[in-house]
């Protein structure tokens, strides 16, 4: 059924179906494909161009079908088939999974339908980044971004944002002394979900239009980061 992705900027997340199918020899003893027997899973992929799919995890169920079973009918052991979509929105605090399901049944009659379900995150937290059991630090970078012109804010999606630091470097990776270093960005403990980063007590950036790499770094165990967002201060 190909991916139901939905765009977020510089990415693409989606969803495919991930089909769980009998041997041939039960499918056979079924008299059909596999009615009351096959089933379908969701599974995560990103993308960078809408093009080409990447799985963050590799065969990784993002959604079962008894997460979100379909209403039962008169065989209440018909398994559930979901259905991906396109479906996906932020509200608010809350990423939203509108997907289809249905029934696997034996036998159909009138009370044989599809749904439409609702699957909800907190906003943007499809997946994690944090430090391995035996870490005792860790860095990520960026690749190459083109900030905005006009002034740009960057903030962070994160658990326990205040044990992370912030750098910023050249696209080449040699880190800008005014951003790194001494001068690094902070983030300070507070509440919700989205924590912006501070550079020597002010928000915005002064790197018009510049190529940069952004460098994280923690040695916090409980700190879990999610997503990094580039705002621009002034469109115009």
């Amino acid at each position: 059924l190909g991916i139901g992705a939905t765009s977020f900027g510089s990415v693409a997340v989606g969803h495919y179906g991930i089909w769980h199918n009998p041997s041939e020899s039960e499918r056979r003893r079924k008299g059909w494909y596999g009615a009351g027997l096959i089933t379908c899973d969701l599974g995560l992929v990103v993308s960078n161009d809408g093009v080409t799919f990447r799985e963050p995890v590799e065969g990784n169920v993002f959604i079962t079908g008894e997460e979100s079973p379909v209403t039962p009918g008169s065989n209440p052991n018909d398994p559930t088939i979901l259905c991906q979509a396109n479906g996906i929105l932020n509200v608010g605090d809350e990423t939203r999974i509108y997907h289809g399901r249905w029934r696997n049944a034996t036998v159909t009659g009138q009370d044989y339908y599809a749904e439409v379900a609702l699957a909800t995150l907190p906003r943007d937290r499809w997946g994690s980044l944090q430090l391995e059991e035996n870490a005792s630090e860790g860095t990520v970078w960026s690749a190459p971004i083109t900030l905005p012109k006009g002034g740009c804010e960057i903030s962070l999606n994160a658990d326990g944002a205040e044990g992370l630091t912030v750098e910023l470097a050249d696209e080449n990776g040699d880190l800008l002394p005014e951003y790194s270093g001494e001068n690094r960005g902070v983030l300070e403990e507070s509440s919700g979900l989205v924590h912006p980063v501070k550079w020597r007590g002010e928000a915005e950036l002064a790197l018009d239009g510049k190529t940069v790499r952004v460098k994280l770094r923690t040695s916090d165990k409980k700190t879990k980061l999610f997503a990094v967002y580039f705002d621009a201060v002034n469109s115009n």
